[in-house]
């Protein structure tokens, strides 16, 4: 009985994850006053994958913003209907656990948030942080939040973040 009763829980917690009210972190929201960039734009934002839970992702920034410590880039994952933001800091740090051991000298704070608009009107949130390493040009970062959101279509593809917790 116990067997068959871990995955009722497991799809509970789950559950409760998406539908708690989530709040992106400061950093990833756009600057109110922030003047939109796009010149050298792969130079500025030059993640080309994401490796998160398991699997890589393509990237593809459209514009970006300089701020402090680093450049926040908002993106796409062409093969889906995703738009988000990430933030690259502009000094090395020690790399993060998901970062191969090649990247050590080469490592970069990286955080990142994005909308998956693929629930209907719905969207799905996750939220990561880890490093972008600049010898292969990806991010490697862990998920810190998931939740939903009431966004989609031309607002998902606009959107920038906003203050305060979230919720559909």
């Amino acid at each position: 009985m116990a067997v068959g009763l871990g995955p009722l829980f497991l799809q509970i917690k789950g559950y409760v994850q998406f539908v708690t009210p989530h709040k992106i972190s400061q950093n990833l929201i756009t600057p109110v006053a922030g003047d939109k960039k796009d010149a050298d734009l792969h130079k500025a934002c030059p993640v080309n994958e994401l490796f998160m839970a398991g699997a890589y992702w393509n990237v593809a920034p459209t514009h970006y913003y300089y701020v402090t410590d680093g450049v926040l880039c908002h993106f796409v994952m062409p093969q889906y209907n995703l738009h988000g933001n990430y933030f690259l800091g502009n000094t090395t740090v020690e790399p993060y656990t998901t970062t191969p051991a090649s990247c050590s000298n080469h490592s970069f704070a990286f955080a990142n948030y994005f909308y998956h608009g693929s629930i209907g009107y719905y969207s799905f949130y996750a939220e990561g942080e880890g490093t972008f390493c600049f010898l292969d040009n990806t991010a490697y970062d862990i998920v810190k939040g998931v939740g939903t959101l009431d966004i989609n279509g031309a607002p998902l593809a606009n959107d920038k973040g906003q203050i305060g917790y979230l919720k559909s």
